[in-house]
């Protein structure tokens, strides 16, 4: 465990769990199930959890299935290798994973505390180690059998380097009393390469997906949630908008998300 000021780092080295493929019928599978990676390309145990997220489509785990965003925290830069995809807004998330919402680890799991890379959360609601393979998929088909909570439906208009995303929005079951909503959108490379010459993975060409370029301030969901949002958000200059996503979801105070879309950039 590696502490620097109030934050912990935990570095693990878990063995990766065998290789899984998908068991739940489509009957069973209810929603698009968002998964979250907090990574570093400062982490030597981070590649392995940045593998699992790429080969999720070869696994059975498609777009229609299952939406990755893997955010890329800042905490790791003074520690030998400065990741470029790195914000503190990513890092802020973590943060506020940590600290305010229920975030829990796995039924029957002790679980780890604190912040720590790689970190793998589904839903919102449940986190682990990036590198427990088995886990995810077994916590991602879980996730899938609850129906979503809303309906969104994204319209993408690109205007110079900014891409205005109207997001469509209702309610598809009775909306929980006492939670507060909101959208959020991201921006994502869907793929990335980066040669590391120094820190812990230096000498190492990291192959990384879903890569979390710009995420949205949230914005909040009225009830009834009949309405529509719109977003705007600004592509970075070392990217093509050909090889750019936009995800939108809606995520409860409590960390909970409600539903979540994946669109291309035309």
């Amino acid at each position: 465990m590696l502490r620097l000021g109030r934050i912990a780092i935990g570095v693990l080295c878990v063995l990766s769990c065998g290789c899984a493929t998908a068991r739940a019928t489509p009957s069973d599978w209810q929603r698009v199930v968002l998964v979250e990676l907090f990574t570093s390309q400062g982490c030597s145990s981070c590649p392995a959890a940045d593998a699992f997220v790429r080969e999720l489509p070869a696994r059975g785990y498609g777009r229609a299935k299952v939406v990755p965003l893997t955010f890329h925290v800042d905490y790791w830069d003074g520690l030998g290798w400065k990741d470029r995809f790195a914000a503190p807004r990513f890092t802020a998330r973590q943060e506020w994973y940590a600290r305010a919402t229920r975030l829990r680890p796995p039924e029957d799991d002790q679980g780890i505390s604190g912040l720590y890379t790689p970190q793998m959360i589904v839903d919102g609601r449940v986190h682990f180690s990036g590198r427990r393979e088995q886990l995810a998929v077994r916590e991602i088909e879980r996730a899938a059998k609850a129906p979503p909570l809303f309906e969104l439906t994204p319209h993408l208009a690109v205007q110079g380097s900014t891409v205005e995303v109207t997001v469509g929005l209702g309610a598809r079951r009775p909306v929980p009393d006492g939670q507060h909503w909101a959208l959020r959108a991201a921006l994502v490379a869907r793929h990335a390469r980066t040669p590391v010459t120094h820190g812990e993975n230096a000498g190492e060409t990291l192959e990384e997906a879903a890569v979390v370029r710009v995420l949205s301030d949230p914005i909040p969901i009225p009830i009834p949630a009949t309405t529509t949002a719109p977003v705007r958000l600004a592509k970075p200059d070392d990217v093509a908008w050909a090889d750019l996503d936009v995800v939108v979801f809606a995520q409860s105070d409590t960390g909970a998300v409600g539903a979540t879309v994946q669109a291309a950039v035309d």
